[in-house]
């Protein structure tokens, strides 16, 4: 069986420019926020706008794994997601975990929850993401024994090169440059959730994302506490970022 990396986030943390990279290699099958159909869908935990559903993807979440862990007899895999879309059964699955290379990205909640507020305006604490971000952290370094490679937005959005030159070498994969760079488009991948990428469809390659958000915390001063909650998981997870190569080297 080839090789599967999961990239674990939260919303607006740039995992889908990152993914995009991942697109762009044309070594791995990509697979975009398959979980959500678990939560969104099946479950039914929350409502979410810009879903466009597709009818034949499955719902639960051994068919959702299954299809994943399939897609690995042919090539490698690389799959994005968010752990609050099935947390409490990857926590009664550590075989799946334990199966994979597991990497987490984070965003500063100061930024991440105005751009989750202007793409989501009804906004709530269900699926911000941090919480059960970090119990998943916690639960694979308690499974391995390692703390798992952690990168933070910031450095993606300054040092694209460095940062993913560091991770593609901590996740044991070649390098390839040339992927962080691509033609703008909408990919294949996110059409259930296209509503969402429009930033990163627009985009040419990696770098600082816009900060053309629709509210602000004066203006929405909820979301300020929003913030507050959020910041002690990022700060758990920021403790254990991983360098850009070029200060690895120096």
């Amino acid at each position: 069986m080839h090789q599967s990396i999961a990239l674990w986030s939260h919303p607006r943390s740039m995992s889908t420019a990152l993914e995009r990279s991942f697109i762009e290699r044309g070594d791995f099958k990509v697979f975009h926020e398959a979980f959500a159909y678990v939560f969104f869908m099946h479950e039914e935990r929350a409502a979410i706008p810009h879903k466009n559903p597709d009818p034949d993807h499955p719902l639960t979440y051994p068919d959702v794994k299954a299809m994943m862990e399939s897609a690995r007899l042919e090539r490698p895999v690389f799959h994005k997601d968010f752990p609050y879309h099935c947390l409490d059964h990857l926590l009664k699955d550590p075989e799946y975990l334990l199966g994979q290379v597991n990497t987490f990205l984070i965003r500063d909640p100061a930024e991440a929850v105005l751009s989750h507020a202007t793409v989501h305006p009804g906004l709530t604490r269900e699926v911000l993401g941090y919480a059960e971000l970090a119990r998943t952290f916690d639960f694979v370094h308690e499974l391995t024994g390692a703390a798992p490679l952690v990168v933070n937005a910031a450095d993606l959005a300054a040092r694209p090169e460095a940062t993913i030159a560091a991770y593609c070498a901590a996740a044991g994969i070649p390098f390839l440059p040339e992927a962080l760079n691509w033609s703008a488009g909408e990919q294949p991948e996110w059409t259930t959730w296209s509503g969402w990428h429009t930033d990163v469809a627009a985009s040419a390659g990696l770098g600082a994302p816009r900060r053309n958000y629709s509210c602000t915390f004066e203006t929405r001063p909820e979301l300020r506490e929003f913030e507050r909650s959020c910041r002690p998981a990022y700060e758990h997870l920021d403790q254990y970022r991983l360098r850009p190569a070029e200060e690895v080297t120096r």
